[in-house]
């Protein structure tokens, strides 16, 4: 168990539309080590101060957009008495729009937001100093969504959604320019820790039909269980659970369809040792039994 904080993103955010977006200044800032679910992109938007992560300290001036991934512990610090103004987004990645959950289309705001952190605890600094141009706007939109979330008025929530996504892709774009300039050594850290995490998922979806761990998958990502289930989550929009039960179910409505397997040689093939529990799963996935899903062809569709 870890000895610092960990914030579920439901004590802090609406879970039908979990963002939030904050203004911190040396009088309102959590200076307590801690770490949360969700993931969280700041920006400087004025002064100096310190942020804490992964044991070390790194100094934060105007202009600097750095990100906190779901797990990682860290803090601000008061930088011999600076004043500072940082804009705070916490946000499921899901919040943009529920057609969205799976973002590895945006490669490079992943990249960003969860695999350069863990590679940061060498010589590389988890932050990323923005132009004078990109400053102007990412001030722009992040003045429109503080705007827009204190108002509340009618359609805030998609116009929120709308400079979100904004944001993201100006940082997935700034990423890859940062990227390009950092050395080959970097660039390959980053496509092993990519290749790592994607072998994982491919051996959950090939050795779905096992008594699979998620221990031990994440350990073929190199990662803590946690933080696999985080960047789980971000890419395909599922905990480990509900995205290896979807595999499974995925699988076994196959079987149903193409085969005479009898369910619970079905439920074996896929992974279930118990036909209880299976049958349980298959209805909460689907809304009919596997019996009922084999009568009617039309609930294949």
């Amino acid at each position: 168990m870890s000895d610092f904080p960990v914030y579920s993103y439901i004590e802090m955010m609406d879970d039908e539309f979990p963002f939030k977006v904050e203004v911190r200044t040396p009088a309102d800032m959590n200076r307590v080590q801690h770490a949360h679910e969700h993931l969280q992109l700041c920006y400087m938007m004025s002064g100096s101060c310190r942020h804490v992560t992964n044991n070390r300290s790194y100094i934060l001036t105007k202009g600097d957009l750095f990100s906190i991934p779901p797990y990682q512990e860290h803090r601000l610090e008061v930088r011999e008495s600076m004043e500072f103004v940082l804009v705070q987004i916490d946000f499921m990645p899901h919040v943009i729009n529920e057609n969205l959950r799976d973002l590895t289309h945006m490669q490079t705001f992943m990249d960003f937001a969860y695999i350069r952190p863990l590679i940061s605890q060498d010589d590389l600094i988890p932050k990323m100093s923005l132009p004078p141009s990109n400053q102007l706007s990412v001030e722009s939109l992040l003045e429109v969504m503080m705007t827009e979330w204190t108002e509340k008025e009618d359609g805030f929530r998609l116009a929120i959604k709308a400079e979100l996504l904004k944001l993201l892709v100006i940082t997935g774009r700034q990423y890859a320019r940062y990227s390009e300039n950092q050395g080959q050594q970097e660039h390959q850290s980053v496509l092993l820790h990519r290749e790592a995490l994607h072998q994982a998922i491919a051996y959950m979806e090939s050795h779905y039909h096992e008594d699979l761990h998620l221990e031990n998958v994440a350990g073929i990502a190199y990662m803590s269980p946690s933080y696999f289930s985080s960047m789980l989550r971000l890419i395909k929009g599922k905990s480990y659970i509900e995205y290896l039960s979807a595999i499974r179910m995925q699988a076994a409505m196959e079987l149903l369809r193409s085969t005479g397997l009898h369910v619970t040689e079905i439920a074996s093939r896929t992974g279930y040792n118990h036909i209880s529990h299976f049958n349980r799963m298959f209805k909460k996935h689907t809304g009919v039994t596997p019996r009922d899903f084999r009568k009617h062809p039309s609930y294949s569709n």
